[in-house]
């Protein structure tokens, strides 16, 4: 893969992406200001219903940055680490999050899982889907860790990029989440509400415009390397 973008060019996209998603958060809390007057737009602009535009505008945000790992394991080594396997496994992740947030994937795990008795939740039976999700990402963590050590060593600045942006992602999708189910559910009407909504859904966009951020800058490395 090869393309002319330089850090200047990235740095735009990068505002850009910021500008769309303060737009989509104003246009949330504007239509809830104004009553939701209108249904159509109401579903459009609802970040907290799963067909609105700042769903499938999040979800090929982790689509592309799912393409771009799988692009940057055609560069990798297969012994040296960070292996192609490992980009190829973030790769794969990164899709599976984007299909979730387009199908609600998680939604559908928690109607399951909360008939199992056993199985850790929040309130109202809500989250148990944050207990899997959150179990899973250990285990990958703990068998990769390697990687992750090898990945902070090669590209410490660019590492520390997409760190940041995981941990503000998760800090939307993972944390708010959980003080949304347990503080804020019984009444989704409230300024507190509206207001964790609009927080927690600009972090989770924010989050994932810093990967993608940090993974363009890792295949500019490649670029740059290939031209030496």
């Amino acid at each position: 893969m090869h393309f002319d973008l330089t850090v200047r060019d990235l740095n735009k996209l990068f505002l850009g992406l910021i500008l769309v998603e303060l737009l989509l958060v104003t246009g949330y809390v504007l239509n809830v200001l104004w009553g939701s007057p209108s249904w159509i737009v109401t579903r459009l602009v609802d970040l907290d219903d799963e067909g609105s535009i700042a769903t499938w505008f999040s979800s090929m945000q982790l689509f592309i940055v799912g393409l771009l790992f799988f692009f940057k394991s055609r560069h990798a080594n297969a012994v040296e680490l960070p292996s192609a396997i490992f980009f190829c496994i973030l790769g794969l992740g990164f899709i599976f999050l984007s299909v979730d947030e387009a199908a609600a994937i998680h939604e559908k795990i928690n109607i399951v899982l909360k008939q199992v008795v056993f199985m850790p939740r929040f309130k109202g039976d809500h989250g148990v889907w944050i207990y899997m999700y959150v179990s899973l990402a250990g285990i990958f963590l703990s068998l990769t860790l390697r990687n992750f050590i090898a990945l902070w060593k090669h590209s410490r600045r660019i590492a520390f990029i997409m760190a940041i942006g995981l941990l503000t992602f998760v800090t939307g999708a993972v944390l708010l989440e959980i003080i949304g189910y347990q503080f804020l559910r019984n009444d989704m009407t409230s300024w507190r509400y509206v207001t964790e909504v609009a927080l927690e859904e600009f972090l989770e966009m924010l989050g994932i415009s810093i990967v993608l951020y940090g993974v363009l800058l890792l295949l500019m490395e490649v670029n740059i390397e290939g031209n030496e």
